[in-house]
């Protein structure tokens, strides 16, 4: 789930850091801090983005071998926040006034015609090599990209349970520009109010004789305090809410601007300050350190950013500190270097290339990056960011009729029309989810069942790249991951029902909703359901693969079931399912020992619904493939052999299911309806030409109701024996 970031090349008076041969007609930069406010070009700082982007490369390309390298999108914020707030504060001190227009065309013709071209690329690569199943979303990132909201997008998606599995786009690295862009748009207000808060400062009319000094230090005073009480709110915010929802956390701008501002209290230290702390080396090495630290120290699975991010962010304060020529001993030398300014220059378009070269190099080929193809990848990359550098962003953001006019460097940013417009013309003619029904040739789950001979091939229905989610689940009817209230839907007969069946348990006792809700309708029984996301319905304290740590809304969750179905629903059966995987449960490790623990959790609330007079029925756990099917049928075609998966590697042998029933003396039937998904040696992508799955473990509501005939069979046999006996003599 982590990405990246870029910070935009800003340093010097003019606000654009960039080597000396690219500061065309420009004051030469001084090497040397001279007091606050007054910083030159830093080569440093460009080795600072060099090591930067070589984290977040290497993170991308083998994840593995730099498992915190997406902490390289930390050090760009830190650099950001200080070059920015730098560059504005020098415009303010030596102006008096700041230009909203000036600042944001700067910006806009920096970064926004480099992005475009990407984008723009990316999205015609993609329309040829990507599975159809992911133009859609890859189109609505390109158009969130674009216009700088993907991390808000994404951040939607990471708690939208229907998207939070889905593959990563090209274009997914993306959000972290939204973050500083949306951090460009917010920071000069600050200045601009610590500006008019100088202008009608009280002491102003009192000091006649220097009247910009006394302006002067109100408004460094108010910018100063202002910064660090955003990046204290912020900073709290971040911890916050990366204990309550890490997936959204991560993408979110108000957990990410402390970073930035963090750099800016840096930027904003009085020269005294600044000076002392540029001269001692040792602090550059020791921010070295604490970088390449978090790298090893910080993991996919750390809860992030929150309090950890210190790591980073204060290995980056120290470097940038210490980390100028003034430090004798410092490691000026090393990220001055001649190899690490290179990069350093390049950085952007570095960051804004590489990670659609691997995703679609990796789409293209079948697999991901290997040791021959890695660093052809990360070489292609950097000779087409060398490319954009001196063939785009340096062309538009030097070119003299375009940078001496504000509006005109404020017009680039219709660059981004381009990307949006070739996307928005893919999503108006998507056609909506497939809505039709199943006819002749498509016997789905009838081909297994009643071993027929081979049918014609048909095209797959449903279409993989037209899928809808279950009626219940576009319903509402599915509670949301982090939510401890029960949901409680009813379908069928809800008049005068001969027989009320509950449904309850996770997205996976889902799967059997469509028969369910046909055999209801058919047998005048009320079904009513009961289902919570990723929550198995069980006693015992669960792991939440999420926020990777304790679960408790989904305890809460289960025990306000358990009462609401004893005293409330009182149904006559309910029929359970979750799933099988690790993801649901007790211990972030599988393995034999947390499936009894689920399953003894729940044994314990059946045998609570058996003492009530209400009768049970588990469904086994279904297949899980391991990919997306829908993806892997869309990129085969009729070739559904590669998308096949070992029945023995899919079906669980020993789920929780099978240890709550032994926990209860076999008193509760568990239907086993596998041998109708999976063949005896594969799971097919595709059974009797109907797509089983919807991702890599929800049935399809059209292969479930193939499924109907054969369920009806297996509860005719088990009800009169879950029933109590006056419920069996009034429904026979």
């Amino acid at each position: 789930m982590s990405s990246t970031s870029e910070a935009t090349s800003q340093a010097s008076d003019a606000g654009e850091g960039r080597g000396k041969e690219h500061r065309q007609g420009e004051e030469a930069a001084q090497p040397r801090e001279r007091g606050r406010g007054e910083r030159g070009f830093r080569p440093d700082i460009q080795g600072l983005r060099a090591i930067a982007v070589s984290l977040v490369v290497i993170y991308h390309v083998y994840p593995s071998a730099l498992p915190g390298g997406f902490a390289g999108v930390d050090v760009f914020f830190v650099i950001s926040g200080y070059l920015i707030t730098g560059h504005l504060w020098r415009t303010c001190k030596k102006t008096g006034r700041l230009s909203l227009a000036d600042f944001w065309g700067r910006r806009a013709r920096r970064l926004i015609p480099a992005a475009a071209l990407v984008l723009a690329v990316t999205w015609g690569v993609s329309y040829l090599v990507l599975p159809s199943t992911q133009l859609a979303d890859t189109a609505a990132q390109i158009r969130a990209s674009a216009l700088y909201f993907q991390n808000w997008q994404l951040a939607g998606e990471a708690v939208n349970y229907l998207q939070s599995g889905s593959a990563a786009t090209p274009v997914q690295h993306f959000w972290s520009l939204s973050v500083e862009e949306q951090f460009y748009l917010v920071w000069p207000l600050l200045f601009g109010l610590a500006l008019l808060t100088a202008r009608y400062w009280p002491g102003r009319s009192r000091a006649a004789d220097a009247p910009h000094a006394v302006g002067t230090k109100v408004a460094y005073r108010t910018v100063l305090a202002l910064t660090a009480a955003l990046v204290a709110a912020s900073l709290a915010y971040s911890v916050y809410d990366t204990h309550a929802n890490e997936a959204q956390a991560y993408f979110v701008t108000t957990t990410r601007m402390w970073e930035l501002g963090a750099g800016g209290l840096l930027a904003l230290l009085p020269a005294g300050i600044s000076d002392r702390l540029g001269r001692l080396g040792w602090l550059g090495w020791a921010g070295l350190a604490l970088i390449i630290a978090s790298q090893f120290v910080l993991t996919g699975s750390t809860p992030f950013p929150g309090w950890i991010a210190l790591l980073p962010v204060v290995g980056t304060l120290a470097l940038i500190a210490g980390g100028s020529s003034q430090g004798r001993l410092g490691p000026w030398r090393l990220t001055s270097a001649r190899p690490l300014s290179f990069l350093g220059d390049i950085s952007y378009s570095l960051y804004l290339w590489h990670f659609p070269v691997i995703v679609l190099w990796t789409a293209w080929h079948g697999k991901g990056p290997g040791l021959v193809s890695g660093p052809i990848l990360i070489l292609a990359s950097v000779i087409l960011a060398w490319l954009t550098k001196i063939t785009v962003e340096d062309r538009i953001r030097l070119a003299p009729f375009i940078a001496r006019h504000r509006w005109r460097s404020l017009s680039t940013a219709l660059a981004a029309v381009v990307p949006v417009t070739l996307v928005m013309a893919f999503l108006v003619a998507q056609p909506g989810p497939w809505n039709g029904r199943l006819g002749p040739g498509y016997p789905g789950a009838a081909s297994l069942a009643d071993k027929l001979a081979p049918i014609p091939d048909k095209p797959v229905l449903p279409p993989p790249d037209k899928l809808k989610v279950p009626t219940y689940w576009a319903e509402g009817c599915l509670q949301a991951e982090h939510v401890a209230a029960v949901k409680t839907c009813y379908f069928g007969d809800t008049k005068n029902p001969t027989l009320k069946i509950a449904l309850v348990g996770d997205s996976m006792a889902g799967n059997w909703w469509a028969p369910l809700a046909q055999i209801a309708t058919q047998e005048h029984w009320e079904l009513i359901t009961e289902l919570h996301a990723t929550c198995a319905w069980t006693a015992t304290q669960l792991y939440d693969p999420v926020n990777k740590g304790a679960y408790p809304t989904c305890y809460q969750w289960g025990v306000s079931l358990l009462s609401d179905l004893i005293t409330t629903v009182r149904p006559d059966v309910v029929i359970t399912s979750e799933i099988a995987s690790e993801t649901s449960l007790a211990h972030p490790a599988s393995g034999p020992q947390a499936s009894a623990d689920v399953g003894a959790g729940m044994a314990t609330y059946w045998r609570q619904l058996q003492d009530h007079g209400i009768g049970v029925i588990a469904m086994r756990e279904t297949p899980i493939t391991g990919m997306n099917d829908p993806a892997c049928v869309a990129k085969y075609g009729m070739d559904t052999q590669p998308c096949a998966v070992p029945t023995s590697k899919a079906v669980s042998t020993d789920p929780p299911s099978t240890y709550a029933n032994r926990d209860l003396g076999g008193t509760v039937p568990v239907i086993n309806m596998n041998s109708l998904i999976c063949g005896p040696a594969l799971c097919p992508a595709v059974v009797g030409n109907v797509l089983v799955y919807m991702d890599s473990h929800h049935l399809t509501q059209s292969y479930a109701q193939t499924l109907t005939p054969y369920l009806r069979d297996k509860l005719t046999g088990v009800l009169d024996k879950t029933l109590p006996a006056a419920k069996r003599s009034a429904l026979s």
